[in-house]
């Protein structure tokens, strides 16, 4: 138990490694920010060919290229946000033999994550003075910010590699960044695209842009979250754009499948039997996906085996099926004014790709 441990900053080091290498850095993880800052050149990454099945979609869509890291050493890291992500970075990154400091604005938390092994820090500051690396996961940056402005933490920033992971909007990325960098920090922007309990295993998904040299130093702490986590390079933008697009297919595929399953109860069918079914379908979904993404990527939204014309007439007759069960048009309807625009655009005898054209920004 090490319930009445806080994170302090410390200065005393272990004798260095002879052979200097990235992983040593957290050998010395009692070093001042500014020694740690100056190892940074020592950092490495391996490229891995294969990986996740996430991976190598995302690797299809955009040219990232999925990442592994074998540091020498476990990593030293602080985690400021315990929701139920927070909290499972934190303990996954327990369970990979890190020293993680925590901090949340709610002490319950800590106190479970404490008797895990982790180190309670005293506030924000603390855990940022505590190590060169730090993981934000919070509810938005409104939050963030409030905690940053509450705490007076511009001035602990400095030399201090931040990895956020905390939803946000463009414009919030993009000024988080530049005040960052105006007090000395470094940034690694991401989104995680898991469950917690997926974090540490082959189904965790973590998508990841900044510096390369952040990107580089960030590694390790990165691999244990997720060992092919991805690499969308220097924009900074891209993971906010890339998980909210996943995000769209995701939600649009589980708004189906749950109005679906209201037709079929309103109409008598057993849900056990639309289960089986839906099932059987997953297999046609996965290729269909590869195939639309690589016809809008090539330009070839024009060769189809069912045109927007076909899919429209199927939407209608949906639409009079569930009307004559009373359920409720709402998805339909908003699915069928696309296809409806699809065809003002000239694109009935095109592939359902074309309709890229109608979700594209507007001219």
């Amino acid at each position: 138990m090490v319930d009445d441990q806080t994170c302090t900053p410390r200065f005393a080091f272990a004798e260095p490694y002879k052979k200097p290498s990235f992983g040593a850095v957290f050998l010395w993880r009692s070093w001042s920010k500014a020694e740690k800052h100056d190892a940074h050149s020592r950092s490495r990454y391996y490229e891995r060919p294969e990986g996740s099945v996430l991976a190598s979609f995302l690797q299809l869509i955009s040219g990232a290229m999925p990442m592994q890291t074998q540091p020498d050493s476990t990593p030293s890291v602080s985690v400021i946000g315990l929701g139920a992500m927070g909290s499972g970075i934190a303990q996954t990154l327990l369970e990979g033999g890190c020293t993680v400091s925590v901090w949340n604005r709610s002490r319950e938390k800590v106190d479970a994550l404490v008797e895990n092994g982790a180190i309670a820090c005293t506030g924000p500051a603390d855990a940022l003075d505590a190590n060169s690396h730090v993981i934000v996961c919070l509810s938005d940056y409104q939050v963030w910010q409030q905690i940053i402005e509450s705490h007076d933490l511009a001035p602990h920033f400095k030399d201090t590699f931040i990895i956020q992971l905390t939803t946000g909007t463009i414009d919030d990325v993009q000024a988080h960044a530049s005040f960052i960098r105006d007090h000395g920090g470094h940034l690694v922007d991401g989104a995680v695209m898991c469950y917690p309990r997926n974090l540490g295993t082959d189904e965790a998904a973590l998508l990841l842009s900044g510096e390369p040299d952040a990107m580089n130093h960030c590694s390790p702490i990165l691999s244990i979250l997720d060992a092919t986590w991805t690499n969308l390079g220097e924009d900074i933008n891209r993971p906010s754009v890339l998980s909210r697009s996943l995000m769209s297919g995701l939600t649009g595929a589980i708004m189906g499948l749950v109005n679906g399953a209201a037709i079929c109860r309103a109409g008598g069918v057993p849900l056990d039997v639309f289960m089986k079914f839906n099932e059987g379908t997953n297999s046609i979904l996965l290729s269909e996906q590869k195939r639309l993404i690589e016809a809008i990527r090539d330009g070839r939204t024009d060769e189809t085996e069912a045109s927007i014309k076909a899919w429209r007439e199927g939407n209608q007759a949906l639409i009079s099926v569930a009307a004559s069960l009373g359920t409720d048009l709402s998805l339909q309807h908003a699915i069928q004014e696309v296809f409806q625009k699809g065809g003002r655009k000239g694109l009935d005898e095109h592939d359902i790709s074309a309709l890229v054209d109608v979700f594209g920004p507007r001219k």
